[in-house]
């Protein structure tokens, strides 16, 4: 069981595919959710039939089987957590995938730690709200219930995350997650401590300074993290592009497992094409 240590707390993270052979791949995943909630993802990742890839997928701290500090944190520390697994896996640099504050998560690592990163994926995430688009209310009160569970809980989760139209299909959608959520549940104080975290990102007028290529993904009827937060994000990162799914909600890739590697093909042939453009060999 492989763990990073990392600024006080120990960072629980796994690994698909072979060392060394093709790209490594980080995956970050969003508020309160351990790594098991990426499910088939990292398979999918580790052995396409486009490439193999060595795929790492870390439990945020406070998730899963990672430390669960009492104290609280801030985006940059789990920014660092991340580059602490890229060097107790010894990864030089990595794609970088995030999702809603794994994205947050992801866009830090970039501005801390440039030269660990060969590119992003941004899913359903934000620069920050200030010159974004704020939730919508409703969306806000179904996420702060979530610590508090109870017969409501599920329905909120679904209407949170899946659009009005996708409603009817959430046993279909989300059946992988009544187990991960037994076996890795939120509690409130991690609830609490990414809360806080995301509450100290803001970027915005710093995404200039990100100078690897990303694709940056959004549902088109994103209620938790409106669409505008993803046109505010692919217009500031210089080498960004701006890929809106239709009729998807804020889990983006929920119904489409598929889409992550897909985005990663993009970018990984994005950055070849760069390449070969300037006169550069690819690697």
């Amino acid at each position: 069981m492989p763990i990073a240590p990392s600024r006080g707390a120990r960072i629980h993270y796994t690994e698909h595919g072979t060392r060394g052979r093709g790209p490594a791949v980080v995956l970050i995943q969003g508020l309160g959710l351990s790594s098991r909630f990426w499910f088939d993802v990292p398979e999918l990742l580790a052995n396409d039939a486009h490439g193999r890839r060595h795929v790492l997928t870390l439990d945020n701290r406070g998730t899963g089987r990672s430390d669960k500090p009492r104290r609280l944190w801030t985006m940059g520390t789990m920014a660092d957590d991340v580059v602490a697994v890229l060097d107790h896996a010894g990864v030089d640099s990595a794609f970088i995938v995030g999702i809603s504050m794994g994205g947050m998560i992801a866009q830090h690592v970039a501005l801390r730690h440039p030269s660990r990163v060969r590119g992003l994926v941004l899913l359903a995430t934000t620069a920050g709200f200030l010159l974004g688009a704020l939730p919508e209310a409703t969306a806000l009160r179904r996420l702060l219930s979530l610590p508090f569970g109870g017969p409501r809980a599920a329905k909120n989760l679904t209407r949170l995350l899946l659009p009005e139209s996708k409603w009817h299909k959430a046993k279909e959608i989300f059946r992988d997650w009544p187990d991960a959520m037994r076996d890795d549940p939120t509690a409130p104080g991690t609830f609490a401590a990414h809360l806080f975290a995301a509450s100290t990102h803001l970027v915005t007028r710093r995404l200039r300074d990100i100078r690897c290529r990303a694709v940056v993904v959004a549902g088109a009827h994103d209620a938790l993290i409106p669409l505008r937060n993803a046109q505010v994000l692919a217009q500031g990162i210089p080498n960004a592009e701006l890929e809106v799914v239709a009729d998807s909600g804020h889990a983006v890739f929920a119904d489409d497992r598929d889409l992550v590697r897909r985005m990663v093909v993009r970018l990984e042939k994005s950055i070849e094409k760069g390449l070969e453009a300037t006169g550069a060999t690819v690697v």
